[in-house]
């Protein structure tokens, strides 16, 4: 059975997508925790369960790590889809307008 060409470019995209994002995630979360390392000596212990964490800093934690998140996605999805059209010389299929 041969795959056509746009099905396998849609699967190469959608891997390259995935695994920006995982890696923008990754580089966020290892980052909040760090600054909750200098700020508390300590790695953060599960911040939604643990009461010796004042809320305040919990829902700190959590804001930062959310918006973060947020932004660290934004960032690597435009790169990998620059990234990709320079590679592959378009865009990728799921962000073309077909107006």
């Amino acid at each position: 059975m041969k795959l056509d060409r746009a099905f396998v470019e849609r699967r190469a995209w959608q891997l390259t997508s995935i695994a920006a994002g995982a890696a923008a995630a990754l580089v966020v979360r290892r980052a909040t925790t760090l600054a909750w390392r200098t700020r508390h000596g300590d790695a953060p212990a599960a911040l939604d369960t643990d009461r010796s964490v004042a809320l305040r800093d919990a829902l700190m934690f959590a804001a930062a790590l959310g918006a973060g998140t947020a932004v660290a996605r934004v960032v690597a999805q435009r790169t990998a889809a620059r990234a990709w059209e320079a590679a592959t010389g378009t865009p990728p299929e799921q962000l073309v307008d077909d107006e």
